[in-house]
């Protein structure tokens, strides 16, 4: 969507690959920047390999913090967004249990403030056969039907992915039938039929009734309105007129000249 082959993904790490603090209790997650490589027009089968070899990378590094990773590469700062990135992808791949405390009965209690963190933010988790999730985003840069169309087109690119390959990635269609055939279709219906009982100067002197200061021809820095053209059309077949001669229509193409 974004016509790029050099983009970055955020995603968050559990950051507990030492024995040491597996158990310990805290919050020791990192943020993992993914440079994904999309240059040379790759297939899904070429870019599944890279997307794979850079996140077993980013994992054996993970211990270095996000800030230095920032620091080190020194991008340009702005309040408006994070920096490296600003689409965060997560995967909740971690076991999840009940909690059980003496004499305690824990339930889950959703809290009613949200805000996003990033402009957009993919979180799927499994649950049972099936894979699940969200789409957060930034209200102040999306409404909720282009991330509902957002949500369709990830459902098409994986189905197309899913389908071929080894067909390139470039070439998937992120359009549903139905999104299809209203962009191509019911958008795109400017078919008229043309009036038959009129000839082909009455369609434009109607057009210079309805907008006649309107441009009809533009040259560099010459122009003339609906109602300039039509008063030296005139004046030019009553000239012919008088003239005695007979006056036809034909088409060709021509070549740019200023307007005389």
């Amino acid at each position: 969507m974004s016509n790029q082959d050099d983009i970055v993904i955020g995603s968050p790490s559990a950051n507990r690959n030492h024995h040491q603090i597996e158990s310990l209790i805290g919050f020791f997650v990192n943020t993992l920047a993914l440079r994904i490589d999309l240059s040379g027009d790759p297939t899904v089968r070429q870019l599944l390999e890279r997307v794979r070899k850079t996140s077993l990378d980013a994992q054996n590094h993970q211990d270095l913090p996000f800030e230095q990773v920032v620091d080190i590469v020194q991008p340009l700062r702005s309040l408006s967004h994070s920096p490296l990135f600003q689409v965060m992808f997560v995967l909740q791949n971690n076991e999840t249990s009940e909690w059980d405390l003496p004499g305690l009965e824990v339930v889950d209690v959703d809290g009613s403030y949200d805000i996003a963190k990033f402009d957009l933010t993919l979180a799927l988790h499994e649950s049972e056969n099936e894979i699940m999730g969200s789409l957060s985003y930034s209200t102040a840069l999306f409404d909720c039907a282009t991330v509902e169309r957002h949500v369709g087109y990830l459902g098409s690119i994986l189905q197309a992915m899913v389908e071929d390959v080894d067909r390139p990635v470039m070439s998937l269609d992120l359009l549903s039938q139905a999104e299809r055939d209203l962009v191509l279709g019911e958008w795109n219906g400017t078919r008229q039929d043309y009036p038959n009982h009129l000839c082909i100067h009455h369609p434009f002197e109607q057009q210079v009734e309805r907008t006649p200061q309107a441009i009809a021809l533009g040259f560099n820095d010459q122009s003339l309105t609906y109602a300039e053209l039509n008063e030296r059309a005139n004046r030019l077949a009553h000239h012919l007129i008088g003239l005695g001669v007979q006056l036809t229509v034909s088409w060709r193409s021509v070549s740019s000249a200023p307007l005389q």
